[in-house]
């Protein structure tokens, strides 16, 4: 290719050798504008492509790319959703909170095997990576046509895929008036389909009912090719990530060692000043380094010569240039975008610190489950489990961060119990006001509206038998009905109120 068809290439063409721009295709008279006049910008470009360092104007939309060969914007995304895609996932009953083992209309097929190649931590792994990268995800029920919209799709389907985000297209309705999208309408009457532009798909469109459109952010409302698609979080880090290419690169450039280490300079003078070295002269220096001067076995360390000489070096060292720092902060602003803190991003000093359980457990409350949990509530209407009173939840109790959390949540639930115990006992509030406060639902009868003094001896009797059997007994700190105060034998006794 000539240097000049290199130069005038189009914007996606040029870019597709570095980071592919995600954008519509140009219209003639922009591609006009470039080939009759000089466009800076395209310059860069070609210098770019000329001297292999990577600009910022170059670095693209297609994150995709950078996910897999930059590990400092791998690293976040990776963290998150395998963590999501490892947690435990079941099918319950929503009367209930039962799991269920088997269904005969097959909704537990999907935590199974959801398609012929995939199982379901890879799916749920693939959705979270492209909802990550990208800002969207479109989870597929492939369904006959036959099966209409408003079909219960686990009946249906058999086949669950995660369509590759940066290839879908949302095709709107065309309307002769405007798409009313924000009027009163149906999905139906704002999104056509979905259209993948990938090998025997390109140009099929999926039915709206089929997909999931998962956004990580606010959609696009101009018709084009994001169109009602969100913008990826590492938008916000093209700067970063352009320091990213620019440090590897130079750190390559280092290590390749491409270009002189420096000059070696004549010191000969003579009355008019200094005098360059002679060919022979030349040869003959460079001759001896080579042969008796090194590290190698054989070789001597230090070099003796008769021609007066000296060096000049031109290059700059790894630790001069201070890529190790500007790297880590590179990378803590781009984890810091998915909401995980610094101390958590790997470092090649300090890799251990005392608060890094801490710090994952943080990233577990705040991001991981609370996406996880989002997943799910998706994941249930989508699939219409509510039809048949079924929802799926996810389990992170196995989580070894969780473990002194969970401790101390047990801790906690059981001073409440006994707190609630001693201010039932004292006749403060009832069985449905103690229930109230362990987040359990109300019992239907007025016994349990009753505060103890209210109730009669019969149902003292009753509700103190229920206590004894379920509730362990708290030491005696109450404060009898005529407000005299225990005695001293009778303080280690067992209240029977």
């Amino acid at each position: 290719m000539g240097i000049l068809q290199r130069f005038f290439k189009t914007k996606e063409t040029t870019e597709a050798l570095i980071v592919k721009e995600d954008t519509a295709p140009e219209t003639n008279n922009q591609s006009d504008r470039r080939i009759s006049g000089f466009d800076p910008w395209r310059y860069q470009q070609l210098m770019s492509m000329i001297d292999g360092i990577y600009h910022p104007s170059v670095v693209g939309n297609n994150f995709i790319q950078l996910f897999k060969t930059i590990p400092e914007v791998f690293w976040p995304i990776d963290f998150i959703a395998k963590r999501i895609s490892e947690a435990h996932f079941d099918l319950k009953r929503v009367k209930d909170d039962s799991l269920v083992w088997c269904n005969r209309n097959g909704a537990d097929k999907i935590l199974k095997r959801p398609n012929p190649i995939m199982s379901w931590r890879e799916l749920v792994y693939q959705y979270v990576v492209y909802k990550l990268i990208t800002g969207n995800t479109f989870f597929r029920a492939a369904m006959p046509e036959s099966i209409t919209a408003d079909a219960v799709k686990y009946r249906w389907c058999s086949n669950y895929w995660v369509l590759p985000a940066h290839l879908v297209q949302v095709r709107p309705v065309q309307y002769g008036y405007g798409t009313p999208m924000f009027g009163i309408a149906e999905i139906d009457e704002l999104i056509k389909g979905y259209t993948l532009e990938i090998g025997e798909y390109s140009g099929l469109t999926i039915p709206y009912y089929q997909i999931l459109h998962d956004r990580d952010g606010l959609p696009e409302l101009t018709k084009g090719a994001g169109y009602l698609k969100a913008n990826s979080r590492l938008l916000a880090c093209k700067k970063p990530i352009a320091n990213l290419i620019a440090v590897y690169d130079a750190r390559n450039v280092i290590y390749l060692k491409r270009g002189a280490l420096g000059f070696i300079v004549a010191q000969k003078e003579d009355p008019t000043g200094t005098v360059a070295l002679e060919p022979d002269e030349k040869a003959a220096l460079r001759e001896e380094i080579d042969s008796k001067y090194g590290v190698a076995e054989g070789k001597s360390p230090y070099a003796l010569t008769d021609i007066p000489i000296n060096f000049v070096r031109t290059n700059l060292s790894i630790s001069e240039l201070q890529p190790f720092e500007e790297t880590l902060e590179d990378a803590i602003k781009i984890a810091a975008v998915f909401g995980i803190p610094a101390v958590l991003v790997p470092r090649k000093d300090q890799s251990t610190f005392s608060n890094q359980d801490t710090a994952e457990k943080s990233v577990y409350t705040s991001v991981i489950i609370p996406a996880a949990k989002r997943f799910c509530e998706a994941m249930t209407t989508f699939l219409g489990l509510e039809a048949d009173g079924l929802y799926l939840d996810c389990d992170f109790s196995d989580v070894a961060c969780l473990q002194v959390g969970l401790k101390e949540s047990e801790e906690v639930k059981k001073l409440v119990n006994e707190r609630c115990l001693s201010q039932f006992n004292n006749g403060l509030i009832s069985i449905n006001d103690w229930r109230s406060q362990i987040h359990e639902s109300a019992l239907d009868g007025e016994i349990f509206n009753k505060t103890k003094f209210e109730m009669t001896p019969e149902e003292i009797v009753r509700v103190d038998s229920v206590i004894k059997g379920q509730v362990t007994p708290i030491q005696n700190n109450t404060i009898s009905n005529n407000n005299n105060k225990p005695s001293k034998g009778e303080e280690n006794e067992r209240t029977d109120d």
